[in-house]
């Protein structure tokens, strides 16, 4: 019994734009050279909203890549790796969105 493996084709570039999107914040090497923080600097806008901390602008920048992964990924269902990228990119997307909300309900509550 053989089994079908999906096609490589278009929906299989979503796990490169995912990939690119991830590689936008990874700190490479001893340096830790972050792409984001550099492009960011190079353009004058600050990595915190609020000074040190606050929300991480270049987190929700990186959704940019993870918004077409996730598109391609969910026309593109039946091509290799989309699974995992429409979950991925999905998960980031969630976390894009209720991240900068938590601190809002807690200062709601707490004043």
């Amino acid at each position: 019994m053989t089994t079908q493996r999906k096609p490589l084709g278009f929906g299989t570039l979503s796990l490169l734009v995912l990939t690119m999107g991830l590689a936008f914040n990874f700190p490479w090497g001893k340096a830790n050279f972050i792409i984001s923080h550099y492009l960011l600097n190079l353009i004058n806008i600050p990595i915190y909203s609020n000074g040190t901390q606050g929300l991480h602008i270049p987190f929700v920048v990186a959704a940019l890549f993870w918004i077409p992964a996730f598109l391609i990924a969910k026309k593109y269902r039946a091509h290799f790796g989309t699974s995992v990228s429409y979950n991925v990119a999905g998960f980031m997307l969630l976390l894009c969105i209720i991240g900068p909300v938590i601190p809002v309900i807690d200062w709601m509550v707490n004043g």
